[in-house]
């Protein structure tokens, strides 16, 4: 099996500004940065799978506008494969404008663009690289026709298929057969499932939450719970790995970094408690730094993190 990672999802400019406190509704609050980042939950996860030293391919779409051209020129230097990258002629790069706090906690408001008008020409495009893939990753950032006949092609190319459920959005009951792995955060679980974490002992949650994606078909349940760590199921064995203790500065593409860490590990063929310790370290180190991809570590601080908590791979 090829070790390549394909990523079909969203590709964004992202608009970062930090204050001493996250605004209420109606009100403006005095902040004390801007910055500009290359974002979407898809090409955040590309560049961290990129930068753990893996063949890395992107499907998407960005608008012919100055700020596609920044995000196309950013990853390019990270050397993910943007050769299936389609330029529109008709819709604007994807935009995300972010609000940061010293706590790192964020709000976000995002206007999708291109994002929501990939064709399945585009994929076709990228069927090559589909089924040279190890692992394949898509999101909800990009429309729902495009993630079915994406995880389509790619179960037929036999990759292992991860499909992160965010934002959370009514899923079609076709999509969860076609998925190995489900990777939703704590929210976006009870979302789908309507199984509230408030309601019982959370043990008792995590066993009824992963019966629940098993009855849809999904192979593979992984929650993500921030500073709670994730906790995995198959079914029949149940992994909690708590997260390593940091102080967060901007938690934006935390989420994205655990995925690209967890193909990594997926993709590499180690244990599923190993590939969420390699997960965990990458959104860790992610959260510690200002922005979405230029936050996103490489494989040797990521491997050093890990041995320095005692984790050797």
């Amino acid at each position: 099996m090829s070790k390549q990672i394909v990523i079909l999802g969203s590709i964004n400019y992202d608009i970062t500004a930090s204050a001493e406190r996250l605004p209420a509704r109606g009100e403006t609050v005095a902040g004390f940065s801007v910055d500009m980042f290359g974002g979407g939950k898809g090409a955040n996860q590309a560049v961290q799978s990129a930068q753990m030293g893996v063949p890395t391919a992107m499907i998407g779409q960005v608008g012919n506008d100055m700020q596609g051209s920044a995000v196309l020129e950013a990853l390019k230097s990270k050397g993910i494969n943007c050769s299936r990258i389609h330029v529109s002629e008709t819709n604007r790069t994807g935009c995300a404008s972010i609000y940061v706090d010293p706590n790192g906690d964020n709000m976000l408001v995002y206007a999708p663009g291109a994002n929501h008008h990939i064709t399945k020409e585009m994929i076709d495009n990228g069927r090559d690289v589909i089924e040279q893939a190890a692992v394949f990753i898509t999101q909800t950032e990009i429309n729902m026709d495009a993630v079915i006949y994406g995880l389509k092609l790619a179960r037929e190319a036999g990759a292992i298929t991860i499909l992160n459920p965010a934002p959370a959005l009514p899923l079609p009951e076709e999509v969860y057969p076609l998925v190995d792995f489900i990777t939703p955060n704590e929210t976006e679980s009870e979302f789908y499932t309507g199984i509230l974490r408030s309601d019982m002992p959370i043990e008792e949650w995590k066993e009824k939450t992963a019966q629940w994606f098993m009855d849809k078909g999904v192979k593979n349940l992984c929650v993500t719970m921030g500073e709670k760590g994730a906790f995995y199921s198959n079914g029949t064995e149940a992994i909690s790995v708590p997260a390593f203790p940091i102080t967060a500065v901007d938690t934006t593409a935390a989420g994205d970094s655990f995925h690209g860490g967890l193909a990594y590990g997926l993709a590499n063929g180690y244990d599923i408690e190993t590939c969420l310790k390699i997960g965990s370290a990458c959104g860790a180190l992610s959260a510690m730094t200002l922005g979405a991809q230029n936050s996103i570590q490489p494989e040797e601080r990521v491997l050093a993190f890990l041995k320095e908590r005692g984790v050797e791979l």
